[in-house]
C-alpha cells in the first residue's frame, strides 16, 4: 500500500531530526510505503496547487492531508482554508485515492518564539486552528471520510504533561510529540 503525506513543517518534520518525526516513525513500524510530500511553510493553497505532482502522479492509494496553520498565520479566513480541503479531499476521489484527513496539532501561544510574535496573532492562530479542527471532523463525518483527530489527542495529553515536553517554540513538536503522534496514526490506520 502506498501512502502520500501531503503538508506543511508539521508533515515535513521540521525541528527533529532524520528519523525522528511522525512520518520516519510510521515507515518503521508499518509495512506501507510511505513518501513524504510536506513542505515547510507552505498553506492549503500551495498543497493544492502541488496536488497534481506531490499526489497524483505517485499513484498513491492513500493520501494524508494535514495543513492550515501557516495559512492562518497569514491571516488567511478560515473559508478559504476548507474550499482548500474540501478540493484537495475531491481531487483525491476523482484519481481513486483515498483521502485521510489529520487535523493539525493545536498552536501553544505561551509558547510561541518571540521573533514570531510581532509577525501574527498566535492566539487568533490557535482560535482558528481549533475552528478548522471541529470543522474537519464535521466534514469528514458528513462525508465519510477518515478523519484522524491529531489536534484533540494532543490537547488531551498535555492537560495531564509540561507542554515544553511536546512543542519545541509552540507550533512545532518535539521528538516526544513526533512519537506520540505515530502511535496515534498506527493505532487509527484501517488500511
Amino acid at each position: 500500500m502506498k501512502i502520500v503525506c501531503l503538508g506543511d513543517s508539521f508533515t515535513k518534520g521540521f525541528g527533529v531530526g532524520e528519523g525522528e518525526s511522525w512520518f520516519d516513525l510510521l515507515g518503521v513500524s508499518s509495512p506501507h510505503e510511505f513518501i513524504n510530500k510536506g513542505m515547510n511553510g507552505d498553506t492549503s493553497g500551495g498543497m493544492l496547487a502541488r496536488f497534481h505532482q506531490d499526489v497524483i502522479l505517485e499513484k498513491p492509494n492513500y493520501v494524508f492531508i494535514s495543513g492550515g496553520v501557516n495559512d492562518f498565520i497569514c491571516d488567511a479566513q478560515l473559508s478559504a482554508v476548507q474550499a482548500n480541503i474540501m478540493a484537495l479531499v475531491h481531487q483525491a476521489y476523482e484519481n481513486n485515492i483515498v483521502p485521510v484527513i489529520l487535523t493539525e496539532p493545536p498552536c501553544e501561544p505561551a509558547l510561541i518564539r518571540r521573533d514570531w510574535v510581532s509577525f501574527s496573532d498566535f492566539n487568533t492562530v490557535a482560535f482558528k486552528l481549533k475552528s478548522l479542527q471541529q470543522w474537519m471532523l464535521h466534514f469528514s463525518s458528513t462525508f465519510q471520510i477518515n478523519c484522524i483527530d491529531l489536534h484533540n489527542a494532543l490537547s488531551q495529553q498535555i492537560k495531564f504533561d509540561s507542554k515544553e515536553d511536546y512543542y519545541i517554540d509552540g507550533l512545532h513538536l518535539t521528538v516526544k510529540g513526533h512519537r506520540m503522534i505515530a502511535d496515534i496514526i498506527n493505532e487509527s490506520l484501517v488500511l
